[in-house]
């Protein structure tokens, strides 16, 4: 079930079943009217099974970041 969340305030939007459509238009209408963006979030319950599983490797673990 797809949802989004505003960082900025206490806005959320969760749609029923996978209404991409329902979701991108409520996203939209809540930057016109606020002037915030929108984030879509997976909810925990579409996500793999397997991520919690998954474990950084050597190489990755000492990867760091260029910025």
């Amino acid at each position: 079930m797809p949802s989004a969340y505003c960082g900025e305030c206490e806005w959320q939007y969760r749609t029923k079943g996978d209404d991409a459509v329902a979701l991108s238009r409520a996203m939209i209408d809540h930057f016109v009217e606020t002037g915030h963006s929108p984030v879509e979030r997976c909810d925990a319950g579409d996500r793999s099974s397997t991520d919690d599983l998954l474990e950084p490797t050597d190489r990755t673990a000492t990867r760091t970041r260029d910025c």
